[in-house]
């Protein structure tokens, strides 16, 4: 009798170790999901919960030696604990808590905007004719009284002298709306204005599209379309200009290097009978990127061409 008794006490061991072990590993293996969860699955047919806990307790307790709900028998045990009234809960005997390790202070350099509000603003951009657009981008030559298309074309010859560290102001007040005919007329008060504000200017630009041409023009730089360049200067024959030969001159050296840089990006240099205004400035140019049937990436991809030797010019000013 002894020896059966024997016999089932070392079954009983042999289970308890078992079902043990599968606790364990079932607890490290799934992380939260230890007895608790099978409680709080609802598994046990008609029992409530208060009823399964007490059950699985005692079973657990008769099994493994330790009560469940407390937290260091069974941290002693090697067992993983996951309730905390109710609530599932990590607990581990050992916590390990990382420092935060300082890092030496770094003075950040300036930003770009600060760099440039410590220059002089030495170029600056308009458009007399805010309205013109791309055709593929609005389905139109003209959005009327909006800053359409030709804008964004400015905005990233701004950003591009930016990057290359010149100061530029790009303003966008509208000319062309509500009375097309008197837009020259508007944008010269804007020109005056802007040579006013910002007595080192060396550079004022007006910036167009061209129009009336029966399909787009372009040229390939770095693999991808580039619209062509236009250059429209005043002879001063219409309207006086004591600096045409100037502007001139400055809009070759422009288109030259244009040339130069990326070849077949220029159109050409047109000497006209208008005067654009070019009167105010002896660095005063009236530049055309592309025509209404170009795509709006291949007008900024020029844009940024003409952005970069603009700021190459202006640099070798400073050297």
């Amino acid at each position: 009798m002894y020896h059966g008794f024997k016999q089932k006490s070392q079954l009983k061991q042999r289970i308890s170790a078992l079902i043990l072990s599968f606790v364990c590993l079932f607890g490290v293996g799934m992380g939260d999901l230890s007895y608790t969860k099978l409680l709080e699955s609802g598994l046990g047919g008609g029992y409530n919960q208060t009823q399964e806990r007490s059950f699985v307790s005692g079973v657990f307790s008769f099994l493994c030696g330790v009560d469940p709900t407390d937290l260091p028998g069974v941290l002693g045990k090697g067992l993983p604990f996951s309730v905390t009234e109710g609530k599932a809960a990590a607990a581990s005997a050992e916590v390990s808590v990382k420092q935060p390790v300082e890092s030496p202070l770094h003075l950040e350099k300036p930003s770009l905007e600060e760099e440039l509000a410590s220059k002089p603003v030495t170029a600056a951009l308009y458009h007399t004719h805010n309205a013109e657009t791309y055709i593929p981008l609005d389905n139109k030559s003209k959005v009327e009284g909006k800053n359409a298309g030709i804008t964004l074309v400015g905005e990233e010859i701004v950003k591009t002298l930016s990057e290359h560290g010149i100061h530029t102001v790009h303003d966008l007040t509208i000319h062309d709306y509500p009375d097309f005919p008197t837009s020259y007329i508007k944008s010269k008060s804007t020109a005056n204005r802007l040579l006013q504000e910002h007595s080192e200017l060396k550079v004022l630009i007006d910036i167009h599209r061209d129009a009336g041409i029966s399909k787009k023009q372009t040229v390939m730089v770095d693999g991808q379309e580039a619209a062509k360049i236009l250059f429209m200067i005043g002879n001063g024959q219409r309207i006086s200009n004591p600096h045409w030969r100037e502007n001139y001159a400055f809009a070759r050296q422009v288109a030259n290097r244009l040339q130069e840089k990326y070849p077949g990006i220029v159109k050409a240099v047109r000497l006209t009978d208008g005067g654009y205004n070019q009167n105010l400035s002896p660095r005063s140019i009236l530049v055309e990127i592309g025509s209404d049937k170009n795509t709006l990436d291949e007008a900024l991809l020029s844009g940024r061409c003409l952005g970069v030797v603009l700021a190459e010019l202006l640099q070798e000013d400073e050297s």
